[in-house]
């Protein structure tokens, strides 16, 4: 059993967790209105630039929120550019996303092509 100091520590961290995970998904929930409206207006791209700070919320740093932006973004299939920790380029040009597709196409082919040792299937005492 923990002490009861340990588990309202514990307690603590778990609820610092939980709303980090809710910034960061209402960031993100941001950057996406952001790309439709954009969308709406015929654009394919923009540069996002993620805020120091949001007021009423707590704390939190910009390269972990950028590596979280980044990532739920490609994820999705949008072409993404990291201009730096601050700024990231958004783009769902059909050029781009093709771009994007095919490299993951071609590292899937390489891993696939890479992964096929057959080697120790292979019966090197044939005997016709």
């Amino acid at each position: 059993m923990l002490s009861p100091d340990v588990e309202n520590v514990l307690s603590i961290q778990k609820k610092r967790s939980v709303r980090e995970e809710q910034l960061k998904n209402k960031i993100l929930n941001s950057v996406k209105d952001k790309i439709n409206n954009y969308a709406n207006f015929g654009q394919t791209n923009f540069i996002y630039t993620i805020p120091n700070f949001l007021i009423g919320e707590m704390p939190y740093k910009l390269e972990s929120m950028n590596k979280y932006i980044v990532k739920k973004l490609k994820s999705e299939g949008f072409y993404v550019v990291n201009i730096s920790i601050q700024y990231i380029y958004i783009s769902w040009n059909i050029k781009d996303i093709s771009k994007v597709a095919e490299q993951k196409k071609n590292k899937i082919e390489e891993k696939y092509n890479n992964n096929n040792n057959f080697a120790a299937f292979t019966n090197n005492k044939k005997t016709f």
